[in-house]
């Protein structure tokens, strides 16, 4: 696994610590964590993306996460990248799906959230999904793209 000079830090330091704990979750589906990025920009916000790989399929999973802070909401955004860059945003697919009741559990706004408890539940929730409602598509079956709101930024 690869890891780019990183200095998690903070609420970023106890989601890595969660992440890692949840590697079997993954492991069991054949994705393997192959690297941690740092992304975004220094003058609004950096933040980690865990990034998956299964070999098999070459299908990647890359799971961000982004802090609450300044009123703005925080957690995670998981993607299940196919290859040839075709993406499905897992939230955006839950509430296509009529399985809204679960995005909850992807955000918090309060900054005084308990953070190692919202990853841990959210990852236990996100491993059962492979389980469940994901693995059709983790397993080459069926795939969804989501579309991405680029709210007039691209």
């Amino acid at each position: 696994m690869i890891e780019r000079d990183l200095s998690l830090t903070g609420d970023f330091a106890i989601v890595n610590e969660a992440v890692r704990r949840y590697v079997p979750g993954f492991s069991a589906h054949g994705f393997r964590l192959t690297e941690v990025t740092l992304e975004g920009s220094a003058k609004l916000q950096r933040f980690p993306v865990f990034h998956f790989l299964n070999e098999h399929t070459a299908m990647g999973i890359d799971v961000s996460f982004i802090s609450a802070t300044g009123g703005l909401n925080g957690g995670f955004t998981v993607l299940l990248i196919k290859p040839g860059k075709h993406k499905l945003d897992v939230e955006d697919y839950l509430k296509s799906h009529e399985r809204e009741g679960l995005t909850r559990f992807f955000t918090y706004r309060d900054p005084a959230t308990d953070v190692r408890g919202f990853a841990d539940t959210f990852l236990q929730m996100f491993v059962g999904l492979l389980d469940r409602d994901l693995k059709p598509i983790i397993e080459g079956k069926t795939f969804e793209e989501t579309p991405i709101d680029w709210m007039g930024y691209k």
